[in-house]
């Protein structure tokens, strides 16, 4: 991805189903700028998610305080433009260690042409809810 060791703030091996290498890195602007070698990144044999979060990120929900990129070159995909099973582990990753407020808004797609949103929320439980709005791309029957 061509990180800096001085861009990582944290790393976190998620797992929640999908198997993700966490990493929360320092600024929007690291996880826009990142350029991706996906062969490379394919013979690392992980799929990478990174992450900022702005430190008011949970301030105002309607804005988005954290920025996520998905890497998925190991199943065929060099970057998916929204990944809930991703955000959910980062949340659950970076709620539980006091990295991410329990209430915040991803911004995700972007260098992708993409706007999407997903909304994070604990609730008092402690369950981690993903959500956010979808566009109907194709829509058919088939038969089996």
């Amino acid at each position: 991805l061509g990180l800096r060791p001085h861009q990582i703030r944290a790393t976190q091996l998620l797992d929640n189903g999908p198997v993700w290498l966490g990493l929360l890195l320092d600024s929007a602007d690291t996880v826009l700028g990142l350029t991706s070698d996906h062969a490379r990144l394919k013979d690392l044999g992980e799929d990478v998610g990174v992450i900022h979060i702005a430190p008011d990120a949970g301030d105002n929900p309607e804005r988005p305080g954290a920025v996520v990129r998905a890497f998925a070159a190991p199943m065929g995909n060099p970057e998916d433009p929204v990944t809930g099973s991703l955000n959910a582990s980062l949340a659950q990753w970076l709620i539980a260690e006091g990295l991410a407020a329990t209430r915040y808004l991803v911004a995700e797609g972007e260098c992708l042409g993409r706007a999407g949103r997903v909304y994070i929320r604990q609730d008092a439980q402690g369950k981690v809810w993903v959500g956010g709005h979808t566009v109907t791309c194709i829509e058919g029957t088939a038969l089996l």
